[in-house]
């Protein structure tokens, strides 16, 4: 008899990924500005931010941001504005550093 593996989305599968691989999670987000940056899509970078922060634990992160969970969603929400005073401290509580380049004209 075939038992039935139980069920795991794409997406729980990359956040698995992402709390096992750190890396993996800073490849993605830096893959992700670039996009947005090519496709002028800021918002795909707070949705790539807020999968990111969901792996690390979203209340762990809200805390280490000193702002409610609830804020925290709606901040890296598609629709969210977040100041850069906020990102920052979500790009420290995530371990982040922000680097720059200058591209070529």
């Amino acid at each position: 008899m075939k038992r039935d593996l139980p069920y795991v989305s794409d997406e729980e599968e990359q956040l698995r990924e992402f709390r096992k691989d750190p890396n993996r999670a800073t490849a993605y987000l830096n893959a992700c500005i670039q996009v947005a940056f090519e496709e002028n899509d800021p918002e795909l970078v707070l949705t790539a931010l807020a999968k990111v922060a969901k792996a690390h634990g979203i209340t762990q992160v809200a805390k280490s941001v000193a702002v409610k969970r609830e804020s925290l969603h709606r901040m890296l929400s598609r629709r969210g504005n977040p100041e850069w005073n906020s990102m920052f401290r979500v790009f420290k509580a995530l371990h982040l550093r922000v680097k720059l380049e200058l591209v070529p004209a």
